[in-house]
C-alpha cells in the first residue's frame, strides 16, 4: 500500500518521475498516493520547455504537447485543441507560456498565452525613416523576444523582421531589419543603423544582466553582436530611447571547421551562466537533416598577442570554441533559446534540444506560400556527438512550424 512506503523509497520513485503532470497522474491512483505526492512533490525539478507539434491543416487548430521530462512523450490531456487560433503561424516563444503568432491573411501579429488564453496585441507595422521621409511599412516578425513579462509596464519588445521596401529606399542585399516597441504600441520603430541591409540578422536574445537585447549580425565571416539597450519609463508609455553599440569579433570561418558534406543551417544566441553563447546548427547535405552542433562563447580578447590585420583595439571580441557543454542542457530556437543545468535533472545528460525551424526564414512572407511548407520532422536532441530523434514523429503542416512552450 502507498501509505506503507517509506519516504526514502517514495523519493526514489518520484526522482524517476520528474514531470509534474505525470506526478499529478500518480496522485490520482488513491488518496495515500495523493498525500505522498503532495507532501514530497515540492522536490520536483524545475519544468523544461514543451515542444508543440502542429496539425497538418490550418483549419484544425490541434497542437500536440511533447514533454521532455516525460521522455518526450505527448500529454494527451494537454493537447491544445480549441485554444489555438486556427491558421496562426508560430514565430517565437517567451517565458510563461507566451507565443508570438502571425496571421498571414490579415498580416497581424499577436502574443498568445497557451495556459491562460490571454491575448496581447502587437504592432501593426513599422515606422521607417529614410532621408527625412517617414514611411509606414507592413512587417512580418521572423524572430522576437521581450525584456520582461508582457504584463510589465516597462516591457519592451524586439524583433528581426522582414518588411515592404519603402518608396525612398535602395534595394538592399538582405530584407532583415530590427524593430522595437513597447507593449500597447500600434507601430514599431526601426533601429536606424547605417548599412543594416548589408547584414544578415540571424537571431536575438535579451541579456538580463546587461539589460539589453543582443542581435547576431552576419557579414561574410564576421559574426558581430549588436547590443541594444532600451530605456523606458512607466510615466511616459509613448516614449522609448534605444542606445546601441556593435561588438566587433575576430572573423570566424565556420565553413572551414566542418566537413564539405555538411553545411550551416542556423545560428542561435543563448545566454547561459551570464555568458553569451552562439550555437551553430549543421545539416548533412545529403538528406538536409541536422547532424551536428558547435557551440562558441563570446570572450574579450587579451591585449597580447595582437594581430596585424585584426588589432584588439578594433576587434576586441572573439568566439571561443567549446569542447563540451559543461553540464548544460540547451533548447535552441530563434529568439527563444534557453539554458538549464543538467545536474538539476537526475538521469539527464548535457545536450541540445532542437526543433524544425530550418525553413523558418525561407517561407515567402509577402506572396503566396507553397502548400504545406513546414516538414516539422527535424526535431530531436544532440548529445555526446550523436543525434537522437526523441520526439514523436509529426506530420508536415501547411501553416506553422513546431514551437517551444517555455515554462
Amino acid at each position: 500500500m502507498a501509505h506503507e512506503l517509506h519516504d526514502n523509497l517514495m523519493d526514489l520513485i518520484l526522482v524517476r518521475v520528474p514531470c509534474k503532470v505525470d506526478r499529478a497522474s500518480i496522485s490520482l491512483v488513491c488518496r495515500a498516493w495523493r498525500d505522498k505526492v503532495a507532501r514530497l512533490g515540492g522536490q520536483a525539478p524545475p519544468p523544461l520547455p514543451w515542444l508543440l507539434l502542429p496539425s497538418r491543416f490550418r483549419n484544425d487548430p490541434t497542437f500536440r504537447a511533447a514533454c521532455v521530462l516525460s521522455g518526450c512523450s505527448v500529454h494527451p490531456q494537454h493537447n491544445l485543441l480549441t485554444t489555438m487560433p486556427p491558421g496562426a503561424r508560430f514565430v517565437g516563444s517567451y517565458d510563461g507560456a507566451w507565443n508570438f503568432l502571425y496571421f498571414g491573411e490579415t498580416r497581424r501579429h499577436r502574443l498568445f498565452n497557451a495556459r491562460t488564453r490571454q491575448v496581447r496585441k502587437l504592432p501593426l507595422g513599422i515606422y521607417v525613416n529614410r532621408d527625412g521621409h517617414q514611411t509606414i511599412c507592413i512587417m512580418v516578425i521572423l524572430a522576437a523576444t521581450l525584456s520582461s513579462s508582457p504584463d510589465d509596464s516597462m516591457c519592451v519588445g524586439a524583433a528581426i523582421i522582414a518588411r515592404d521596401q519603402g518608396p525612398h529606399e535602395v534595394l538592399q542585399p538582405y530584407n532583415r531589419w530590427i524593430a522595437l516597441w513597447r507593449m500597447g504600441w500600434e507601430m514599431a520603430v526601426e533601429l536606424d543603423m547605417v548599412d543594416m541591409g548589408m547584414y544578415l540578422a540571424e537571431d536575438v536574445v535579451y541579456h538580463c544582466r546587461a539589460r539589453a537585447f543582443y542581435f547576431l549580425l552576419i557579414h561574410g565571416v564576421s559574426y558581430e553582436i549588436l547590443v541594444c539597450t532600451p530605456n523606458a519609463s512607466p510615466e511616459y508609455p509613448r516614449k522609448l530611447h534605444i542606445s546601441f553599440e556593435t561588438h566587433h569579433f575576430l572573423p570566424l570561418a565556420l565553413e572551414e571547421r566542418i566537413s564539405p558534406l555538411h553545411s550551416v543551417i542556423a545560428r542561435y544566441l543563448v545566454v547561459s551562466r551570464g555568458e553569451l553563447l552562439m550555437v551553430v546548427r549543421i545539416k548533412a547535405v545529403a538528406d538536409q537533416q541536422t547532424c551536428e552542433f558547435k557551440v562558441f562563447r563570446a570572450k574579450r580578447r587579451p591585449q597580447m598577442p595582437d594581430y596585424h590585420h585584426y588589432p584588439v583595439a578594433q576587434y576586441p571580441w572573439e568566439w571561443i570554441d567549446l569542447d563540451t557543454l559543461d553540464g548544460r542542457i540547451l533548447f535552441v530556437g530563434y529568439g527563444c533559446s534557453r539554458s538549464y543545468q543538467a545536474d538539476a535533472y537526475p538521469g539527464f545528460k548535457p545536450g541540445i534540444y532542437f526543433l524544425d525551424d530550418g525553413m523558418f526564414y525561407e517561407v515567402p512572407y509577402f506572396g503566396g506560400a507553397n502548400t504545406r511548407p513546414y516538414p516539422c520532422t527535424d526535431n530531436g536532441m544532440w548529445s555526446e556527438g550523436r543525434i537522437q530523434r526523441c520526439f514523436p514523429t509529426p506530420n508536415s503542416s501547411d501553416y506553422s512550424p513546431p514551437v517551444w512552450l517555455l515554462p
